[in-house]
């Protein structure tokens, strides 16, 4: 389709400002077409084939390299990625789903690292990786928060982000958010950041040919619409302000570091203050760390974690199948929690509820810890210390991983106006999790994931990000509705083994692979 209007002159000629509001109404009434996901018709793998690629393979935004163009959506290739992520207010259907002004061809693993992180510079921390992931980019780095991409392409991610605070304001649909950017990220309120850092980028990386050339074909090729700041830069600073080298972001009555313009790292860091251990705290995990492997939802029930990180001894992992809301726990089912033994446990060390030999670790938080054949959700997650070493409960609850069994997948998070039944069979996603640890499973009674480390790069070693992209690859899972597992069925159906325990599937070996060695070759690869 061929739309009309897409002149640069032409398309702006009805504007009397360059308002937020006269924009807004501009690039929303020309929407003209709102692409589907996934589709036989042109969709919007189509868009981005034609958008970033050259005919045979696609630009990776965060790799700053090209890719076949028919390794799209596999595991060892390339998928799209939302620079406005899921989790911070883009819905799972409609217009900003699908938006190509703000999706973008990304690697598989690098997109999976980057999840839902902020964007902006990370130099202040001693956590800061550079570069991001060990096949992005060298000029990127990320910590457990922030994200810095290719310096070739953070003014175009910033002008993509003023485009959608723009473009989606909230207030002519009921179905789309008001996304807003902002210095005090939040995902209750879909404020993305950090505002101050894209105000940067966007003037440190003008916009070029190539940037034009996308734009105009988005107009008049798939959607309608133009994006403003593409073609007007000025109009930034009268809606969003001016870049500035501000060291610090401003939230309310304190303020949040952040570095100025980037500098070089020393190279010879000072060793970073340790973190107070503390019991029954998180003591360093972050979302992604612990996720279900294996569920069985019949009598007995059981589920097995696999930690890709090492745990801190006497720490505190708590699960539930509780449905979460959104703002809080539907307090209908159970809590068990499980500490971790003296010494604490390694990377890829598998543990167990009611099976495997850490099956004594475990203790009754409150309820009852029951699983439904019918579907339910399964949770792990753990509750920060504040600086005086006390554990915060509910004030810093930390998702670390879980999956959902429930016949339509996750349901919404609450807010004003909606009406999703939370209870037995239905859980709202973490928004810390939607984007990489806790995959929506077709309802059956058990499941177990299959890891495959032939398809990691450097096979057979696999790091946490390949992990954590096999894991939300449904694919990678194999269910069964069988009335409860003997050994014969765990091996052949799952590919599990209790790895000689007995009477389970504690310490599985994954893919017959030996959980000892998986950790060598994870800690290995993670290395290089």
């Amino acid at each position: 389709m061929v739309f009309s209007g897409c002149g640069v002159s032409e398309y702006y000629s009805s504007l009397t400002s360059s308002s937020a509001s006269q924009l807004h109404t501009l690039v929303k009434d020309t929407h003209r077409q709102t692409l589907p996901y996934t589709s036989t018709a042109t969709d919007v793998w189509d868009a981005l084939i034609d958008l970033d690629g050259d005919g045979s393979k696609v630009d990776l935004i965060y790799r700053g390299i090209k890719m076949s163009n028919s390794l799209q959506g596999d595991t060892d290739g390339w998928n799209r990625e939302h620079l406005w992520p899921k989790s911070y207010g883009v819905g799972y259907s409609g217009s900003d789903f699908t938006d190509v002004h703000h999706l973008r061809p990304a690697d598989w693993g690098v997109n999976a690292a980057r999840g839902n992180k902020q964007f902006s510079a990370c130099w202040d921390s001693n956590e800061c990786t550079i570069p991001a992931n060990y096949e992005a980019a060298t000029d990127t780095s990320s910590d457990s928060e922030r994200w810095m991409p290719p310096v070739a392409v953070r003014g175009d991610i910033a002008r993509a982000m003023f485009y959608m605070a723009v473009r989606y304001d909230g207030d002519d649909d009921p179905d789309l958010k008001d996304l807003v950017l902002s210095d005090c990220p939040s995902k209750d309120g879909a404020k993305l950041g950090y505002l101050s850092e894209l105000l940067r980028w966007h003037e440190a990386d003008p916009v070029d040919s190539a940037e034009i050339a996308r734009n105009s074909k988005v107009c008049e090729d798939y959607q309608g619409n133009r994006n403003p700041f593409v073609d007007h830069p000025e109009y930034v600073s009268g809606i969003f302000g001016a870049a500035n080298d501000q060291s610090e972001y401003n939230c309310g009555g304190g303020s949040a570091t952040l570095s100025p313009t980037p500098s070089p790292v020393d190279p010879i860091d000072p060793t970073p203050t340790p973190i107070p251990h503390v019991e029954g705290a998180c003591n360093g995990l972050e979302p992604g760390d612990v996720i279900p492997i294996a569920v069985n939802t019949n009598n007995p029930d059981s589920v097995i974690f696999l930690p890709l990180v090492d745990l801190p001894q006497f720490s505190s992992i708590y699960i539930t199948d509780n449905a979460w809301t959104g703002l809080n726990f539907y307090r209908n089912e159970g809590i068990k929690v499980f500490t971790v033994p003296e010494g604490g446990m390694l990377q890829g060390e598998t543990f167990g509820w009611e099976v495997g030999k850490w099956s004594t670790h475990w203790a009754s938080e409150s309820g009852s810890f029951s699983l439904s054949t019918q579907g339910d959700s399964v949770l792990a997650y753990c509750f920060g210390a504040d600086a005086n070493g006390e554990v915060n409960a509910w004030t810093n609850v930390k998702f670390l991983g879980g999956l959902s069994t429930a016949s339509d997948g996750w349901a919404g998070r609450e807010e004003p106006g909606n009406d999703y039944d939370y209870g037995s069979t239905h859980s709202a996603v973490p928004a810390s999790l939607e984007d990489f640890a806790a995959p929506a499973l077709p309802k059956k009674k058990n499941y177990g994931f299959l890891l495959n480390t032939e398809s990691c790069k450097k096979s057979p070693s696999c790091t946490r990000e390949e992990v954590l992209s096999q894991f939300m690859d449904l694919s990678n899972w194999e269910g069964s509705d069988l009335d409860g597992y003997d050994t014969s069925v765990v091996d052949s159906v799952f590919l599990l083994t209790d790895g000689g325990q007995g009477g389970g599937f504690g310490d599985a070996l994954i893919n017959n692979f030996n959980m000892r060695l998986f950790l060598y070759f994870l800690q290995e690869a993670t290395k290089t």
